[in-house]
């Protein structure tokens, strides 16, 4: 299998090449870990080898394979989040693209080259109900059709749906991987080390935190946030976030590492690189764990339409105060 030009996931990689060794392709797989890695290159270059007529599958130089990397296969499917960052089930009548209910449709149809791939990059962001109308496809796909599903864990991912597909568990890129993939990418960061250090192994994230505008709207965020609740004042949210340059779902998953390598890096007496800002740091560790755990709490509620904005402001609020968020709704927990 032909899988030049992606780094790490060596243990995946194997696994894929393994199963199209024997031409054991499971119909239904699911690809789990961290955002932005490049489970969604491996799964389009796993299944390109469906249609591939060249020689090394895939080949990426044959018509088909070039009409993959396009996007423009009869028979390859991909469906990604919408601006919300979810995947709408869609409605019966509609049945608008990029939908569950679309997909559904679309694989009723007969295909043109006798074999059918889907790509769900995301099917933690489909509602229950949404996998619970996918369930049927997932059960029983035609013999012609292979569905690759893309999720950052299984938490969010229906049981039923999980015990019907093969797991393929992909780790984070080491540091050293994420570099490369910003130097091959052509990315013109200031400070990369900054950049791999709360990527988190996501090159993906690395090549946001690369957008000085971005990163400097982030580190103002984080470091009023820290620099409140290191000084025991209530923070006081900037009025220019930088989720209007991201989704929410993204900047909550960004937001989520930085505080969360900070913590690993002083509990580990790490060396923090030059170039971030000492306001992001948080003195108590404990708190830093309950910041950590707020921030996951907010990033489920994105299922609700929560206001972002108003959602932080509360639970800030109630860490501020050392008070307990219990009782019904999204964001029940206890800190």
């Amino acid at each position: 299998m032909n899988f030049a030009g992606i780094h790490g996931h060596a243990a995946a990689r194997a696994r894929l090449d393994k199963l199209a060794g024997h031409e054991r392709i499971p119909q239904t797989m699911l690809f789990t870990g961290t955002s932005g890695t490049g489970k969604r290159l491996v799964a389009e270059r796993f299944l390109s080898a469906l249609f591939c007529t060249g020689a090394a599958r895939p080949c990426l130089a044959c018509e088909h394979c070039r009409q993959v990397i396009k996007e423009i296969h009869p028979d390859f499917i991909t469906i990604r989040p919408n601006e919300k960052g979810t995947i709408p089930i869609g409605s019966d009548e509609k049945r608008e693209p990029g939908s569950v209910r679309w997909l559904i449709e679309r694989l009723s149809r007969k295909t043109v080259s006798g074999a059918t791939a889907v790509i769900i990059d995301g099917i933690d962001r489909v509602t229950d109900e949404g996998q619970n109308a996918l369930l049927k496809t997932i059960e029983e796909p035609s013999l012609s059709t292979c569905i690759i599903m893309i999720a950052e864990g299984k938490s969010r991912v229906l049981p039923t749906i999980v015990s019907r597909s093969i797991e393929i568990p992909f780790t984070p890129l080491s540091t050293e991987e994420v570099l490369l993939v910003l130097h091959e990418r052509g990315e013109s960061v200031s400070e990369p080390a900054v950049a791999a250090f709360l990527a988190g192994g996501s090159a993906g994230r690395a090549m946001m935190l690369a957008d000085t505008q971005f990163r400097e709207k982030l580190f103002r965020l984080c470091g009023d946030i820290s620099t409140a609740l290191n000084m025991n004042e209530m923070p006081i949210l900037p009025a220019d976030l930088p989720g209007k340059l991201v989704s929410t779902s993204t900047l909550l998953d960004i937001m989520i590492n930085v505080y969360g390598s900070l913590l690993h890096a002083e509990i580990a007496g790490e060396v923090i690189p030059q170039g971030l800002p000492d306001s992001m740091r948080m003195k108590d560790h404990d708190r830093a764990r309950v910041l950590i755990k707020i921030l996951l709490a907010l990033k489920q509620g994105q299922s609700h339409n929560l206001n972002f904005r108003i959602a932080l402001k509360g639970l800030l609020y109630s860490l501020y105060f050392g008070g307990e968020m219990r009782g019904p709704g999204p964001l029940s927990f206890n800190i």
